[in-house]
């Protein structure tokens, strides 16, 4: 049994022109964003459910879908090389949404999250807002280093401050 022809397919399908898809989105092309929602929505599922820990993500995974059409569709500086990133930043602010924070739940803050407060309040403002930027939004550092006034250096250095405080706290929660 041949199976060349079979593999030869898989290997001609290739992702969509995502420069020129961007463009037929926002030209009002119905078919575009039909295309834009069949080549994004198994990533977006896959990224959801392991984020959320459960199957039943079809509502988000719509909304994902529906906000990046809309930046797609309103602001023209997106480009063809930003949507992977972009999406990526929607399905964190999904995730986000997803889960309220302890005092809007009326529930107490668990141990990790009062220890990750801890580290943070030690922290200066600046570093406070770089690792917010990195870690909660899901900005690549390249985007924010310049406006915080930070070399790639000193982010490096902040982040690494910021993991062994947490191990460090981390470790003295676990032998208490």
């Amino acid at each position: 049994m041949d199976l060349a022809p079979q593999n030869r397919a898989l290997v001609t399908h290739q992702a969509p022109d995502f420069a020129e898809l961007l463009g037929l989105i926002r030209a009002g092309h119905a078919g575009a964003v039909r295309q834009l929602h069949r080549f994004l929505s198994p990533g977006v599922r896959f990224l959801l459910q392991r984020r959320m820990g459960r199957n039943d993500v079809d509502r988000e995974v719509q909304s994902v879908l529906d906000a990046a059409i809309h930046t797609i569709q309103t602001d023209i500086s997106v480009q063809a090389g930003e949507v992977p990133r972009m999406v990526r930043r929607l399905i964190q602010q999904e995730c986000l949404g997803q889960t309220k924070p302890a005092a809007e739940t009326g529930a107490s803050a668990g141990p990790q999250q009062r220890v990750v407060e801890g580290i943070l309040d030690g922290m200066s403002p600046v570093e406070r807002e770089a690792l917010r930027r990195c870690y909660v939004l899901g900005e690549a550092p390249e985007s924010f280093l310049e406006t915080l006034r930070l070399t790639p250096h000193e982010f490096r250095a902040i982040r690494g401050r910021a993991r062994a405080e947490f191990s460090s706290r981390k470790a003295k929660t676990n032998v208490a």
